[in-house]
């Protein structure tokens, strides 16, 4: 076990040339990939869900499972920051997105532009990814407030994810508008129920009752104080991470090839901008936000994170699987999501420190 937790931590710290490599490989060798898509895992209700939905859902589970939500009643005695961690992550991206509408409108094609619209929108109706509770914990910031964000906007996801890809429906034009419409309609509250709200709920559960079955069953169970998840939690974190970069191909796949054979750099170059604009704005708005309404450096620091991160992978597989007619969507999301990695991995750099109390009268 020690062996394998060496392994995950160094596989963990270059997990961002990880996904490049990934990425490279489905533009390379995409066929791999779209038959792992095309596999069919489930039907609910005449909604479709294939295996990528199963991987984004075992990724859910997991972050639930490691969660470390003994603190989370804390946070209703002081709900403020939580409520408004929430808010952000539902509205700042949609204003953003409107900004970046307006933008848009000079742009030479229409359909490019309106590509990565779709795309950016797909970002924002998402909930807040459970990495932002790695980083923001790396800044000093508060670790109670940053996961409850994260759990509070997964489960308020089947009403918030519906909501921002209608709105981005109204700021996109032609069949992209009617696409993320009809996502909304048709596998926005079903997908965010069974891909992301119930496997979070049944990770948080299942965690909690294998770190209390030791105290439960002391008789038969001597190891109480780490309980029975800690001895296992090299091979989740293990799992987790190929089943991310699993799925990080298989979404690239059918979007990279024609990036690789028929370049455009020109678009290229205005995704790249327009995600690094998008995201920078999204720190920044956070932590500016917070700043005027007097939080602590703490919670400043889990709203900056909780508004600037959004979790990526689900918005790759609706884009993937719900609007599979323009593979460009997905440009604007891959570069968000390892867009958001880099600056996550800056902003503890740069965020001021605490401000101490200055000397009495």
């Amino acid at each position: 076990m020690h062996a394998l937790q060496q392994l995950t931590g160094t596989l963990q710290r270059q997990l961002l040339w990880i996904m490049i490599g990934a990425y490279l490989l489905a533009g390379l060798l995409p066929g791999p990939g779209e038959a792992l898509r095309a596999v069919p895992l489930a039907r609910v209700g005449g909604t479709a869900f294939p295996l990528q939905t199963g991987l984004l859902a075992v990724v859910v589970f997991n972050a639930g499972l490691t969660a470390r939500a003994e603190q989370l009643p804390l946070l209703l005695r002081r709900p403020g920051p939580l409520a408004l961690g929430v808010a952000i992550n539902a509205l700042l991206p949609t204003l953003l997105l409107a900004l970046a509408s307006v933008g848009a409108e000079a742009w030479h094609s229409a359909g490019e532009a309106q590509s990565m619209l779709a795309g950016l929108a797909l970002i924002g109706a998402m909930p807040v990814a459970a990495g932002a509770t790695v980083f923001a914990q790396g800044s000093e910031g508060s670790a109670t407030l940053s996961l409850g964000l994260v759990l509070g906007s997964t489960l308020l996801s089947p009403l918030t994810i519906p909501l921002g890809l209608h709105l981005g429906g109204l700021l996109t034009t032609g069949s992209y508008a009617a696409e993320l419409h009809g996502a909304a309609r048709s596998a926005g509250s079903m997908f965010a129920v069974l891909a992301v709200v119930l496997p979070c709920l049944l990770g948080l559960l299942t965690g909690r009752l294998l770190n209390r079955l030791p105290n439960l069953l002391p008789n038969r169970l001597p190891n109480r104080s780490g309980g029975l998840l800690a001895p296992v939690l090299p091979v989740v974190r293990l799992v987790n991470l190929v089943v991310v970069v699993t799925l990080s191909y298989t979404n690239a796949c059918g979007a990279l090839r024609p990036v690789i054979s028929r370049p455009d750099p020109d678009f290229l170059l205005l995704v790249v901008l327009v995600a690094a604009l998008m995201c920078s704005l999204s720190f920044l708005c956070g932590w500016v936000i917070a700043g005027r309404l007097n939080c602590g450096r703490a919670d400043a620091v889990a709203l900056t994170y909780a508004s600037g991160m959004n979790n990526s992978s689900a918005s790759a597989v609706l884009a993937a699987t719900r609007i599979p007619d323009h593979p460009a969507v997905l440009l604007p999301i891959l570069a968000y999501s390892l867009l958001q990695k880099i600056l996550a991995g800056s902003v503890g750099r740069v965020l001021p420190p605490e401000r101490t109390a200055g000397p009495g009268p």
